[in-house]
């Protein structure tokens, strides 16, 4: 079995990642981390350096979620991604390495933060190519 846990630098997401290990270790499945940082046009101005920041803020969310799942005892891969959209980034990684199942966390959002920017949680559900556990 491989696990794909979504990561962000959120509660929900290490709350999610504490599930997939559990699940992991049950299984004995293969786990993978991914994190997906904003990609920014870098001519623009000022924008090579925020991208650099978030780039190091995806890394250091990783080294955190790799080090628990070792603390375990689960072995992991990690991916760190830029893109445009965290969803379509997680979808299409899941479906290339033929993930079993995809374990993200759950952050609320509601009214005009909904309408305007969705639910990363929902568009994974919704377009994924296997069965998502959404944690809240």
């Amino acid at each position: 079995m491989k696990i794909l846990v979504a990561l962000d630098n959120s509660d929900p997401a290490f709350k999610a990642l504490g599930r997939a290990v559990e699940m992991a270790k049950k299984e004995k499945a293969e786990l993978t981390l991914m994190t997906v940082y904003p990609d920014f046009p870098e001519d623009e101005g000022g924008l090579k350096q925020a991208t650099a920041s978030l780039m190091q803020m995806a890394e250091n969310t990783v080294a955190r979620g790799k080090s628990e799942a070792e603390k375990a005892g689960i072995a992991v891969k990690t991916v760190i991604e830029a893109g445009t959209s965290a969803a379509e980034n997680i979808v299409k990684h899941a479906g290339k390495n033929n993930s079993d199942l995809i374990v993200m966390g759950h952050k609320s959002k509601t009214g005009m933060e909904r309408l305007l920017v969705g639910s990363v949680a929902g568009k994974v559900v919704t377009y994924a190519p296997c069965s998502v556990l959404v944690v809240r």
